[in-house]
């Protein structure tokens, strides 16, 4: 990929939510990463890791609360996102950024048909006739793989399945050919294969039309099937970033490396139960001094637990949140120049 400016930057990003009496919760704290032209980025990490608000919060969907504050920049098109009036705000929804949400059902309006729902996108952002919209509406259909697009485009919701709902979000989403796609948790609902048929869609839509794509998950296999480069967070924060073939090689944080060791592999024994993590992640409303996995880390000594690491680069593109880091690729090198286990038994 050429070296160009970023697609999206997020500069330090804060995201506070009221929790009465003047008193804020943040849920996202301080992040920064970016998006390039064309490239498919993974964010993960476990449920309550802060991954669907730093993506509703790009977008601006929290503003209607009038219960949220933001803090940093995010840079879009010489733009900070944070800063622009509504208006032009809900011009970039759709025409520039769009998005895909985990529940179709939830998102889709049960009472209109499915080719009013995408021809309302196609009219409001690109001022088609309701004829132009309609043959438009047929080919995004066609483009996402629905069989008999124009029978389709007559039927409600309900009558759709699971991953043909999804299709129907992924071509909204489409509609007016967005520079990003981000993609929140599209296939959870979902069963395996209709899973991996979603994901080569959108793979296939990134390669084709060039387009970024953002998929947040909490799956590290999905990731290491479509993704370029992975941002790993947990509680609020960012622990570890870099390109998919390094930070699977080279895993620098205890959390990433135990999101690793609970993937099934096919050279496991099966009777054996997988790895978990142990413990929980905290309540943002009870956010730990010093690093915030330390209550679940095996690595975690005195510092861990009063100090909070700051994020630092360990590689090209790679960064991690970790006192430990060093000590980790250590073993990670020992694991690959001689063929040990060292990396095995950090848990």
């Amino acid at each position: 990929m050429k070296q160009t400016a970023p697609l999206l930057e997020v500069k330090h990003l804060k995201t506070h939510f009221s929790a009465g009496k003047k008193n804020f919760v943040t849920a996202v704290d301080d992040i920064s990463f970016h998006v390039m032209p064309g490239e498919f980025v993974g964010i993960v990490g476990e449920s309550g890791c802060g991954k669907s608000v730093t993506s509703q919060s790009i977008m601006r969907l929290l503003d209607e609360q009038r219960l949220v504050r933001y803090e940093g920049e995010v840079t879009y098109g010489g733009e900070n996102l944070l800063a622009v009036p509504v208006s032009r705000m809900q011009a970039i929804r759709g025409n520039e950024i769009s998005m895909i949400f985990q529940d179709p059902m939830s998102s889709l309006n049960p009472v209109f048909t499915i080719g009013d729902q995408i021809m309302e996108t196609l009219q409001i952002h690109r001022k088609l006739s309701r004829k132009a919209a309609f043959e438009q509406a047929v080919e995004l259909l066609e483009l996402t793989g629905i069989p008999s697009p124009a029978a389709r485009m007559r039927e409600y919701p309900h009558q759709l399945s699971g991953g043909m709902r999804q299709r129907v979000m992924i071509a909204i989403a489409l509609a007016c050919r967005p520079r990003l796609l981000i993609a929140d948790e599209p296939t959870t609902a979902l069963d395996v294969t209709i899973q991996s048929q979603i994901l080569d869609l959108l793979l296939d839509l990134n390669g084709k039309l060039g387009m970024s794509v953002m998929l947040i998950t909490h799956d590290l296999g999905v990731v290491a099937e479509v993704c370029s480069r992975v941002v790993v967070m947990y509680l609020g924060q960012i622990v570890e970033s870099a390109p998919v073939k390094e930070l699977f090689a080279n895993p620098r944080h205890p959390y990433t490396i135990s999101l690793m060791q609970a993937i099934p592999r096919l050279d496991t024994d099966r009777s054996q139960e997988l790895p978990v993590v142990e413990g929980n992640v905290p309540s943002l409303f009870q956010v730990p001094p010093g690093c915030r996995f330390a209550a679940r880390c095996a690595y975690a000594d005195a510092r861990c637990h009063a100090e909070a690491p700051i994020e630092r680069a360990v590689g090209t593109d790679h960064t991690v949140r970790c006192w430990h880091a060093d000590h980790i690729g250590r073993a990670a090198d020992d694991r690959t120049t001689k063929g040990g286990d060292a990396l095995d038994k950090v848990y």
